[in-house]
């Protein structure tokens, strides 16, 4: 049974209530009432509290399950500078995509044993969804007029659900560069482990942590929201090359590499680090040392009592000095 007349949809007012009464929520920095202007034009409630998870409640007296030393403003800093964050990591893993696939091709074409058509047919004979993603996008103003010049494209009709469709019956004529630029990054993966296999500059699992990454920052989520310890075990090519890095001891590499969003950024750091060229490097790292020593530190008062978020926050900044900033 649906339980929508239980839980009807809130007002902003009610919400900033429910924060205020029932979650321990103060507003010492904004009023009530451009809390609720806030929540009704600006983010909604579910995004604007999620970054809640950093904080821990009382367990015990009367303000149990209430939230410790938490402001409405502190979720808004905190949503604002995710904002920024996701912007960063989006461009920083299209950075990464090109460069992986510009070295995949340049290396097919400088090898004088790689067929560029039989690695593309051979590919797909062993991925056949990926065919069937291809066909999907055969009307895609972007890529359709690739698959369909170099794909052996058919419209047949389908009477069981009385259309007709695009269907791809052959890929023989298509080259790996032209493959390249109709792939999701997640199919590009697929390819790049196919021809590369264990000579990989990097390796399957650390572009697996990237590509999460870009996935929660290119369909913007809130990518900070839970920076708690113990959810995620990083690879052992990870821990070695932030074992490198001076300033980080045993026990915060132990503690952050278990947290999900520090393992993915240092994934993306490390990742970027091996393959994408100088030139843009200098330019990314500009916008990382902006982002995290200028504007992230603007309102650092906010959360000085928070440990959770400031020795996140700590870490990630030793791993951009001791790598992309040094």
């Amino acid at each position: 049974m649906s339980n929508k007349i239980n839980k009807p949809m809130m007002t902003s007012e009610s919400l900033v209530a429910k924060m205020r009464d029932e979650k321990g929520i103060t507003f010492k920095y904004v009023t009530e009432e451009k809390a609720e202007a806030y929540l009704t034009d600006i983010n909604n409630y579910l995004r604007t509290a999620a970054y809640r998870q950093n904080y821990s409640k009382y367990t015990r007296g009367v303000n149990t399950g209430k939230y410790i030393n938490l402001d409405f403003t502190y979720l808004q800093e905190m949503s604002t500078v995710d904002m920024h964050f996701r912007f960063l990591i989006n461009r920083m893993c299209l950075d990464i995509e090109q460069a992986l696939k510009v070295k995949l091709v340049k290396d097919v074409s400088n090898d004088a044993n790689a067929d560029a058509y039989k690695i593309v047919e051979n590919f797909l004979l062993g991925n056949s969804y990926i065919v069937k993603s291809l066909e999907s996008r055969i009307m895609s103003p972007f890529t359709g007029d690739l698959i369909q010049k170099y794909f052996d494209v058919q419209r047949v009709y389908n009477p069981s659900k009385g259309w007709h469709e695009h269907i791809i019956q052959g890929y023989d004529d298509c080259p790996i560069w032209v493959l390249c630029e109709v792939l999701t990054f997640e199919e590009f993966l697929r390819l790049y482990d196919f021809y590369y296999g264990n000579t990989a500059a990097v390796s399957g699992a650390i572009l697996g942590l990237v590509r999460c990454l870009r996935n929660g920052s290119a369909h913007n989520n809130c990518l900070l929201a839970n920076l708690s310890h113990g959810t995620s075990k990083p690879p052992r090519e990870i821990k070695d090359y932030v074992k490198k890095m001076g300033s980080i001891t045993t026990s915060q590499r132990q503690k952050k590499l278990s947290c999900r969003p520090m393992l993915e950024f240092v994934a993306l750091v490390y990742t970027y680090e091996l393959v994408v060229t100088p030139k843009v490097k200098l330019h990314r790292s500009e916008e990382l040392y902006n982002l995290f020593f200028k504007r992230m530190v603007e309102k650092k008062g906010f959360f000085k009592d928070n440990d959770l978020i400031k020795t996140n926050y700590e870490f990630a900044g030793k791993v951009i000095r001791e790598s992309l900033c040094k």
